[in-house]
């Protein structure tokens, strides 16, 4: 592919390869792009950028809110990316990222819960004990013999 290709097929990841980070702003502003869309190699630009170790591109990304939860078809996640570039700081803002986003999705899946739970009716329901043992249970511990 050529460089216009990519650059129209593709352009936020353009913009990340280049570590273009006003010019990928500008095209995140124009909410035209998708976001969380995949290069050829399954990566979406977020993960590019931790990839490429580009902290601006990567703190750009996750102020638009990119998916800091991603993982590729073989399991491989941003966090895990972001780990291998040795760089602390990359590491700090995608770890904070990923942790909000887990927080927001287990506080609408709790809700949702709580809600479908509070439209169910009322049930009856009613459970058997059988308690078996191998050892032999006497009724009184001061038995006689």
């Amino acid at each position: 592919m050529l460089e216009k290709e990519i650059a129209e097929e593709y352009p936020l990841h353009y913009h990340v390869w280049r570590n273009d980070y006003i010019n990928l702003e500008e095209a995140l502003l124009q909410k035209k792009y998708d976001i969380e869309a995949l290069d050829p190699h399954g990566r979406t630009p977020l993960m590019l950028a931790v990839t490429l170790d580009h902290l601006e591109s990567t703190r750009v990304l996750l102020r638009h809110n990119a998916n800091a939860c991603f993982k590729r078809k073989d399991y491989w996640s941003v966090t895990q990316e972001a780990i291998s570039t040795g760089d602390p700081e990359l590491l700090k803002i995608v770890l904070t990222h990923r942790d909000s986003h887990m927080l927001q999705s287990q506080a609408k899946i709790i809700t949702q819960l709580l809600k479908k739970l509070k439209n169910t009716p009322d049930f009856y329901v009613e459970i058997k004990w059988e308690f078996t043992s191998w050892c032999k249970l006497n009724s009184s511990p001061f038995s006689h013999q």
